[in-house]
C-alpha cells in the first residue's frame, strides 16, 4: 500500500511538473539556416525529388519479356510441333517522349520545393520580426504600467478636501487596472509568437525554445536595411526569379510531351519472338522432330485511334499555358500593390522617426519644466503618456513596413537583401 502511495506522488509530481526546455538565442541568419536544414515539413517535401527522379525511371523503363508455351495433345499433334520460346514486346517511338516529360515534371518538382525553401525562409523571417515587435510592445507596456501607478500614487496624495479628489482617485486606479491587464495580455501575446516561431521552425525532437537576438525595435536592427529598387527593376525580377512563373513554363513543357505521348500512341508497338519446336516420336509415329519457330506482331488502333487521349493533352497544354498568363497579369498587378504599399510605408516610418524625435524633446522640455517647478506632476505624466504612444505607433510603422517587404519579396521570389546577379 505505501509502495503504491509513493507511485501515485510520483506520478502525480511528473504530471504536474511544467515541461522543460532550455532557452537559447538566435540570429535571423541562423534561424533561417536552421530551418532550411532541419525543418520537418520541407524535409517531406524534399522526397518530393526523389519520387520524380523514380518516376523518371519507370517512364523510360523498357517492357518485360514474356515466356511462351504451345503444347499440343492429341490427334491434332500429328503435322503439329509444340513450341516453347521467348516474345519480347518493343515500344516505337514512345519511351523517348515519356521520358522527356517526366524530365519536365522532374524540374517543376525541383522549383516547387524551391519555392517551399523561399516561403519557410518568409515564414521564419515573418515570425522571427513579430517577437521582435511584441517584445516592443511589452517593454511600452511595462513603461506605461510604471506611469499609471505613478499617476495613481499623485492621485492619492492629493489632499481628500481637494475637488474630484475621489473621481481622481477611482479614475486613476481603473487606468492603472485596466494597463495590467493590457500588460498581462502583451505577455501572453509575447509567449504565443515565441512558441509560434518555434512551430514555424518545426525541428525533431528539439528540447530548446529559439529566442530572438534582439531585444527590442528600438535598437538599429539590421533586418531593416534593404534598397527598395524601382518597380521596373522589382517586375523584371519577378519574372525571372518567380517560382510560380518557372513552374508554370516546366508544367507547360510537360503538357507539351504529353501531347507527343499521346499522339504516339498511335504508332503500333512491335512484339517478336522465337524458340523451340518439336514434335515427339510418339507424336510422328517415326522418329522426333526438333526445331524452331519465329513469331511477329504489331498494334493496329482501328477500334481506338486515341483521339480522345490526344485531345484531353491539347487541351491541357491550352489551359496550362493560360493559367500562366492569368497568373503572370495578376503577379503583375500584386507586385504594383506591395511597391507601393512599401514606398509608403518606408516613408511613413521615416515620418514617424521624426514624430519621435520632437515628441523625445518635448518630454525632456517638460521635464525641466518640471524639475524648475514650473508644472505639476500630472501634466509631466500626460506628456510621458503621449511620448508612450507615438512609440507604439512608430514601432507599428516599423511592423507594417517590414511585413510590406516580405509581401514583396514573396510574389518576387528573391530577397532584396541578397547581392547577387539576377540577370545572367
Amino acid at each position: 500500500m505505501k509502495k503504491k502511495i509513493i507511485i501515485f506522488i510520483a506520478a502525480f509530481i511528473s504530471i504536474s511538473s511544467p515541461v522543460y526546455a532550455n532557452v537559447a538565442k538566435i540570429s535571423l541568419n541562423d534561424a533561417i539556416e536552421l530551418a532550411l536544414k532541419n525543418n520537418l515539413t520541407l524535409q517531406a517535401k524534399r522526397k518530393d525529388l526523389e519520387i520524380a527522379k523514380q518516376e523518371v525511371k519507370i517512364a523510360n523503363s523498357l517492357k518485360n519479356p514474356q515466356f511462351q508455351s504451345n503444347f499440343l495433345m492429341g490427334k491434332v499433334t500429328r503435322g503439329n510441333s509444340s513450341q516453347f520460346g521467348l516474345m519480347v514486346p518493343f515500344e516505337i517511338a514512345k519511351r523517348g517522349v515519356r521520358k522527356k516529360a517526366a524530365l519536365a515534371n522532374l524540374k517543376a518538382i525541383e522549383n516547387s520545393i524551391k519555392e517551399s525553401e523561399h516561403n519557410l525562409k518568409i515564414d521564419v523571417m515573418r515570425a522571427y520580426f513579430q517577437v521582435i515587435y511584441l517584445k516592443s510592445v511589452l517593454i511600452i507596456m511595462k513603461d506605461r504600467e510604471e506611469l499609471f501607478e505613478d499617476m495613481k500614487f499623485a492621485a492619492n496624495a492629493k489632499p481628500a478636501s481637494s475637488p474630484n479628489y475621489q473621481i481622481e482617485v477611482l479614475q486613476s486606479d481603473i487606468k492603472y487596472k485596466k494597463q495590467l491587464i493590457e500588460l498581462n495580455k502583451s505577455k501572453a501575446h509575447l509567449l504565443a509568437a515565441q512558441f509560434y516561431f518555434n512551430k514555424v521552425l518545426n525541428l525533431e525532437n528539439s528540447q530548446i525554445m529559439y529566442d530572438t537576438e534582439e531585444d527590442s525595435l528600438f535598437d538599429d536592427i539590421t533586418i531593416l536595411e534593404f534598397p527598395i529598387p524601382t518597380y521596373d527593376q522589382i517586375e523584371k525580377i519577378a519574372m525571372v526569379c518567380s517560382y510560380s512563373l518557372r513552374i508554370s513554363d516546366n508544367y507547360i513543357e510537360k503538357s507539351e510531351y504529353d501531347v507527343k505521348v499521346a499522339e504516339h500512341k498511335r504508332i503500333p508497338d512491335l512484339t517478336v519472338g522465337g524458340g523451340f519446336a518439336y514434335q515427339t516420336a510418339r507424336q510422328t509415329g517415326g522418329e522426333a522432330l526438333p526445331g524452331a519457330f519465329v513469331a511477329g506482331s504489331f498494334d493496329v488502333p482501328i477500334l481506338y485511334s486515341y483521339r480522345p487521349e490526344i485531345n484531353k493533352a491539347k487541351l491541357t497544354l491550352e489551359k496550362t499555358k493560360m493559367d500562366k498568363t492569368a497568373f503572370e497579369n495578376k503577379l503583375k498587378i500584386a507586385l504594383k500593390v506591395n511597391y507601393n504599399d512599401l514606398k509608403y510605408a518606408k516613408e511613413n516610418m521615416q515620418y514617424y522617426k521624426q514624430i519621435l524625435k520632437e515628441s523625445d524633446t518635448i518630454l525632456q522640455m517638460a521635464s525641466k519644466r518640471y524639475k524648475n517647478g514650473e508644472t505639476n506632476l500630472m501634466a509631466l505624466m500626460l506628456n510621458e503618456n503621449s511620448h508612450q504612444q507615438i512609440l507604439s505607433e512608430y514601432i507599428e510603422s516599423i511592423s507594417v513596413y517590414y511585413d510590406a517587404y516580405l509581401d514583396l519579396m514573396y510574389n518576387m521570389g528573391h530577397d532584396l537583401m541578397l547581392n547577387e546577379e539576377i540577370f545572367l
